[in-house]
């Protein structure tokens, strides 16, 4: 008969806990996403598993002589301790996403969840699952870009421009100043595109929008394409109507002068039409209405000119 002892089942658990302690060390360095432990109470790492290094740049050595402060940017600090706090408070945190400082001085987007243990010894550490997001990043702006830029030109669409205008008129408003409208199309565009094809013609618009974009001197006006060969200036503050009139002027001439598309050369003139808010009270409606009231008077004139619009 075999004869158990006490020491049996207290050698099975050891090799259990042993076995189990190897297939979680196992998983912790080939994990795909990056893993750590950093102590709770000053930040510094403890472990650090190889997809963490390779995303930072650091060697094992090098990351284990940091804390979490140390690769975090400046402005996610406060971030950073609601993310302690909620760690104090549930025991876990996240998922948040912020941005790390890599070893070569740039950095990375990452989200970042986890929780609170416990160590044998009473220490508080912080295990996080950290995950690269940059193409995730990447894909977000670039469908965000398209949902605010026309494709062809890359300028803002009338759906940024009608955002732009409505906070310029707001804080006119607020400031009592003026801002200034500035509506134009193309004259005689149509005999370019049915001449010389749609490809000329759209190669034609590219080439308005970057003229037109070079006479803008400030941040904050805005040129938006609105479709076609209509394009919209936004002059959020002006002082007098000198302003509006002296950059409709050089839009005007900017593009009276050749261009040169695909062995063609090409001259077009345009029509402008220009509405002024009076301490931002117009409605964007009323705005866009206005302007295009004096471009359509320009257009009557024979077009290549600036008018204002006048209230009847």
């Amino acid at each position: 008969m075999a004869v158990t002892t006490d020491s049996q089942p207290k050698q099975n658990h050891e090799t259990l806990l042993l076995r189990s302690e190897e297939r979680f060390r196992l998983l912790f360095e080939m994990a795909p996403i990056g893993m750590a432990m950093a102590d709770h109470t000053t930040g510094r790492f403890l472990e650090a598993n190889d997809a963490l290094l390779r995303l930072t740049g650091y060697s094992r050595e090098e990351f284990l002589a940091l804390t979490y402060w140390d690769i975090l940017p400046e402005e996610y600090r406060e971030q950073q301790h609601m993310q302690i706090a909620e760690a104090d408070q549930k025991r876990r945190f996240g998922p948040h996403e912020k941005e790390y400082i890599r070893k070569d001085g740039s950095r990375v987007p990452i989200k970042i969840s986890g929780f609170l243990h416990t160590d044998p010894d009473g220490n508080q550490v912080s295990w996080g699952i950290i995950e690269d997001i940059t193409e995730r990043r990447a894909y977000e702006q670039a469908i965000q870009r398209l949902a605010n830029h026309d494709p062809l030109t890359d300028l803002p669409n009338r759906r940024l421009f009608s955002d732009r205008l409505r906070q310029a008129a707001a804080r006119a408003q607020r400031e009592h100043n003026q801002l200034a409208l500035l509506l134009f199309d193309l004259d005689k565009f149509k005999p370019v595109n049915d001449t010389f094809g749609h490809e000329v013609g759209d190669l034609l618009l590219k080439q308005v929008a970057v003229r037109a974009e070079k006479v803008l001197k400030r941040k904050s006006d805005t040129l938006a394409r609105l479709g076609g060969d209509e394009f919209v200036i936004l002059i959020p503050h002006i002082d007098h109507l000198d302003q509006p009139m002296a950059v409709a002027e050089m839009i005007r001439q900017t593009l009276s002068e050749s261009f040169e598309i695909k062995q063609q050369t090409i001259f077009i003139s345009c029509s402008i039409g220009i509405a002024i808010a009076e301490n931002g009270g117009e409605t964007e409606l009323t705005l866009m209405n206005q302007a295009d009231a004096a471009l359509y008077q320009a257009k009557r004139k024979g077009g290549n000119c600036v008018e204002i619009y006048r209230a009847p």
